[in-house]
Formats: structure tokens, C-alpha cells, sequence
């Protein structure tokens, strides 16, 4: 029960503040195409999720660890580790997939790799940053392979609609709410009020 409350303390923290970003955009008729808008809470379950597993630092950690410098902790050399495990990197490769996917579907500009390319190196290495402050390991690694996925995740989206035969996405109206928006909101809020370890210690008495 105390695990299912904290769970419930981190979702809350990511998706309270997409959903007002969302129903501000609605209201001001800056969210995307209606037709595309049902995908919205998918792309902010899906956040909440790399942001669960992937285990993404917070501010209370950067506190809690007094930001120290673990060299031993973070890996620059792609592909170096000879205790590399091939299950690890195609979950990793797995992981961005679905952002490949949501990204165009919602977007247009998305079905450019470019795009694409660049959000999910970005999403990627914000949550490989923010790992420094919570003793995790940050690996360039997870950064190749989880941009590898959300490129794949396009490659797969492009084949769907041509086999389909789907249109492009409607264009967003011109003063839209920005893509990165989306992400950097609920990411930040989670940073920012995500205290996983004070509520621990509060429901289990350390």
C-alpha cells in the first residue's frame, strides 16, 4: 500500500500539471488538431513512465546527495562496458519507441527524422542529467539507444500511414502551444515536487 501511495505521489506530479497544461491549451484553442487531441494523455502516460522507470532525478535528490561527483557513475565511451547487456539496450531502444510514434502522430513537423531526432536526444539527455543527482548511472549508451528508438518509433509510424494510407496530420492552429512544452512542463514539476524519499520516510517510519 505505501509503495502504490508513493507511485501515486510521482503520477500525481507529472500528470496534474499536464492536464492543466492540456486544458489550457484547450481553452485557448492552442492545443493541436481536434482529431489528434485524444493522444495527448497517452503521450502524458507515456512521460509519466520514462520518467518512472528510467528513475529520473529530482531536486530533493540533488539535496539529499549534496551533488556530489561520482566519476565511477557516468560512462562518456559508447558501447565501452564489457559487461554490456543486449537485453538492457533493447529495452533501451524499446523505451523512446512510442515517442517516435506519438510525436508525428500529433505533430506534423514530427515527420521530419530531424524533429524527431532532436526531441528524443533531448528527452534522453535530460533524464541522463538529471540521474546525476541521485546516484544512478548516466551512460551515453541509454542517450544512442533511446534516440535509436524514437527513430525507430517514427520509421514505424511512416510505414503504418503509407500502408494505411493515412493523411498527414492536420496542421496545429498558428499560435499552438510549442511540442516541448508538453514534455519540459510535467518533467519539471516532477523535478521540482517529486520527494519520493521524504514521503518514504514519512510511510515507513525511517
Amino acid at each position: 500500500m505505501n509503495d502504490f501511495l508513493i507511485d501515486l505521489y510521482e503520477c500525481a506530479a507529472v500528470l496534474l500539471p499536464f492536464g492543466l497544461l492540456c486544458r489550457y491549451a484547450l481553452r485557448t484553442g492552442r492545443a493541436p488538431a481536434v482529431r489528434h487531441r485524444p493522444l495527448l494523455p497517452l503521450l502524458g502516460l507515456y512521460l509519466f513512465g520514462v520518467f518512472h522507470v528510467t528513475g529520473s532525478g529530482t531536486l530533493f535528490d540533488a539535496l539529499r546527495w549534496k551533488l556530489e561527483f561520482r566519476p565511477e557513475e557516468i560512462s562518456l565511451l559508447p558501447f565501452s562496458d564489457p559487461d554490456l547487456n543486449t537485453v538492457f539496450c533493447v529495452l533501451n531502444v524499446l523505451l523512446f519507441l512510442p515517442l517516435g510514434v506519438l510525436l508525428p502522430a500529433l505533430w506534423e513537423r514530427f515527420r521530419s527524422p530531424w524533429h524527431t531526432l532532436a526531441y528524443g536526444s533531448g528527452l534522453s539527455l535530460t533524464v541522463e542529467l538529471s540521474q546525476l543527482l541521485n546516484r544512478r548511472r548516466t551512460d551515453v549508451d541509454d542517450l544512442l539507444l533511446n534516440t535509436l528508438g524514437a527513430l525507430l518509433g517514427l520509421l514505424l509510424y511512416r510505414l503504418y500511414c503509407r500502408i494505411r494510407r493515412l493523411p498527414a496530420p492536420e496542421p496545429g492552429p498558428p499560435a499552438a502551444l510549442a511540442p516541448a512544452l508538453y514534455i519540459a512542463v510535467p518533467f519539471l514539476c516532477r523535478f521540482l515536487l517529486y520527494n519520493e524519499w521524504g514521503l518514504a520516510k514519512l510511510l515507513y517510519g525511517f
